[in-house]
């Protein structure tokens, strides 16, 4: 009788997909970087530093994440860019795939890693280091040569190893947002998403890291958006309940291929 097992609340193509490209992210950065990650939260304790929205601001904002993702602060350049249709804008995107300005966009020039951040998105903090730990996962992934630029899913990629890093609960709070506003003349509200995983994947890879990790009930949790933390607790018990689970923190792997839904 199977009446009470828990259903894994993503699709089977997407849990595949999920689990093969956190066994290349361990394959290839190493067990040890899953098990030591710190999960890095939206409070003073992570990010103590004054913060007005200035680019001084932002520039220690970035050394922070830099470290808490093993980057070497002294090889990344910041540069700031203006967009000011940010409802129509997809933060982590590079700009040929939206028709407009990304939030953040990385090259490598002369040795060194260029990240350049859109200054607007300086007014929300939380959704300014999803960007940030985007970009710095480029750095990781293309700049140390780790992953082929050819590689048709290397975005996805991207906002995974995040999580894998411990920054998993800024880019899961980042994918959507509501917003109410109200001016002289009239009042509305718009609807903002964000990155390349939806909020139910990154439930699912959220809960994923903490089962690897052997954490089963982490307080960091409570972090989470009201969404995503509801894929994380059904994708955890089912993880904890079924043990359905493809992978091993040992063996070599290949970079899936993407799912049809990404």
């Amino acid at each position: 009788m199977n009446w009470f097992t828990p259903k894994c609340p993503i699709e089977l193509e997407d849990k595949l997909w999920v689990e093969e490209a956190f066994q290349w992210l361990i394959d290839e950065l190493g067990p040890e970087v899953l098990a030591d990650s710190e999960v890095i939260l939206p409070i003073e304790e992570y990010f103590p530093d004054p913060y007005s929205g200035t680019r001084a601001d932002i520039r220690k904002m970035v050394d922070r994440v830099c470290v808490y993702m093993d980057v070497d602060p002294g090889l990344v350049e910041v540069k700031f860019f203006e967009n000011d249709d940010l409802a129509r804008v997809h933060p982590f995107a590079a700009p040929e795939s939206t028709g407009s300005h990304a939030l953040g966009v990385y090259h490598k020039e002369n040795g060194k890693y260029h990240i350049s951040l859109d200054i607007a998105q300086s007014a929300d903090p939380q959704i300014l280091v999803a960007t940030i730990a985007h970009e710095l996962g480029h750095v990781i992934l293309l700049g140390e040569e780790r992953l082929d630029p050819e590689y048709p899913d290397h975005e996805p990629m991207t906002d995974l190893l995040t999580v894998f890093y411990g920054l998993g609960v800024f880019t899961a709070n980042s994918v959507f947002s509501f917003e109410q506003w109200t001016n002289t003349f009239a009042q509305g509200w718009q609807m903002n998403r964000r990155g390349y995983l939806t909020e139910e994947l990154l439930g699912y890879s959220l809960a994923l890291f903490a089962y690897l990790r052997n954490e089963k009930k982490p307080e960091w949790n409570k972090h989470l958006s009201t969404n995503v933390r509801s894929y994380f607790k059904a994708s955890l018990k089912f993880l904890e309940k079924t043990g359905d689970i493809n992978v091993t923190l040992d063996g070599p792997g290949e970079p899936p291929d993407p799912p049809s839904s990404i």
